[in-house]
């Protein structure tokens, strides 16, 4: 008889060893239920939630814009010449007439006060050939020829005295004056920027809102502003609207007007909040509850203790809340967490309302 090698009865032990696991692994797993079978866990879930309400709610628009002055200038000369005194100061508040600058007048002087005599002796002239045409000494001719020319030398007074003022610039509103670019004794001619002038109030707040808005936004319409240097919200009011779209941004630019105390600087950046319109019953459900869908949006409610799935149609969204518009009424209860293991007809337990 032939001895069985070693080999065989290693494999067979392990046979043996192999066919017990499964036989005790199976049944453990007939024991185990639903669960170890890959069902929907026996327990409830626990989730938060919210409950639906109306509430008032409105539509803010945000958007960025800027400060600007209503009246800003660079102060120019409209005459080239020679600066014999400047009487501003920089940084200085100016009020509208203060007289700035003063160019070099002499040349107008010189023709003024040879215009005036010129047209005292063209004067002397025309009245005593009006008391010869009086007796038919001359005729008449010759003394309109004369009255033009009494009449021409006044209108080069005229013009004197015009180029004269030219030679005294004046503040033409009230505001700061900024840094100056020339000093006296220095040429200047009428390219030549000297200083600035701006008008620091009141002040305008510019910025654009979406066309979308174009039929909702009106002169007189309040709105709010921020600034970095002031932690408080602000307040101005439109005074302003552009007559067209822009093509490029398709939006509509707006300015309106602040008079408060703070203090800005034109040209500095402001965030800018309209409010376009005011519900006082609108439903309003946490953000985090909406769920994007192939055709849409749904949200997950508890009802009867068990979840399920409707459709709703949303509307504006603010910082953390949505508006809908249909699908919810008053007294549903939405689900705000456990949205992704939370199915259709899973068991609920409700934890902590959101506010």
């Amino acid at each position: 008889m032939k001895k069985i090698p070693g080999w065989i009865y290693v494999i067979l032990i392990f046979g043996v060893l192999i066919a017990v696991k499964s036989l005790f692994f199976s049944k453990k797993e007939e024991k185990g239920g639903p669960a170890a079978k890959g069902g929907k866990p026996s327990g409830p879930i626990s989730v938060n939630y919210y409950v639906v309400k109306p509430e008032a709610f409105t539509n803010k628009v945000y958007s960025s814009g800027k400060i600007g002055a209503l009246n800003e200038i660079e102060i120019k000369s409209e005459v080239a010449g020679k600066v014999t005194a400047i009487y501003f100061k920089e940084g200085e508040q100016v009020s509208k007439g203060t007289t700035l600058l003063k160019i070099n007048d002499a040349d107008y002087q010189a023709q003024l006060v040879k215009n005036k005599s010129l047209q005292k002796l063209a004067s002397e002239k025309a009245e005593r050939l009006k008391k010869l045409l009086a007796v038919n000494g001359i005729s008449k001719e010759e003394y309109e020829i004369q009255e033009n020319e009494v009449t021409t030398l006044e209108a080069d007074r005229a013009f004197i005295l015009a180029q004269l003022a030219k030679t005294t610039i004046t503040a033409p509103f009230n505001g700061v004056v900024g840094l100056r670019n020339i000093s006296e004794g220095a040429y200047v001619s009428p390219a030549q920027v000297i200083a600035s002038l701006v008008q620091t109030k009141p002040l305008f707040i510019e910025f654009s809102v979406p066309e979308k808005y174009s039929s909702t936004i009106k002169k007189g319409m309040e709105i709010e502003f921020s600034h970095e240097n002031t932690s408080k919200s602000l307040k101005a009011s439109i005074y302003a609207i552009e007559p067209k779209i822009d093509e490029l941004t398709k939006t509509l630019r707006c300015r309106a007007l602040y008079s408060g105390t703070e203090d800005f600087y034109p040209g500095s950046f402001v965030k800018v909040y309209i409010s376009m319109t005011k519900e006082e019953n609108s439903l309003m459900i946490p953000t985090q509850s909406i769920i994007p869908v192939l055709k849409g949006q749904k949200v997950l409610i508890a009802k009867n203790g068990e979840a399920d799935e409707v459709k709703v149609i949303t509307g504006v969204r603010t910082d953390d809340k949505i508006q809908v518009l249909d699908g919810l009424k008053e007294g549903d209860t939405v689900l705000t967490t456990g949205l992704l293991s939370v199915k259709k007809g899973s068991k609920l337990k409700l934890k902590k309302a959101a506010d």
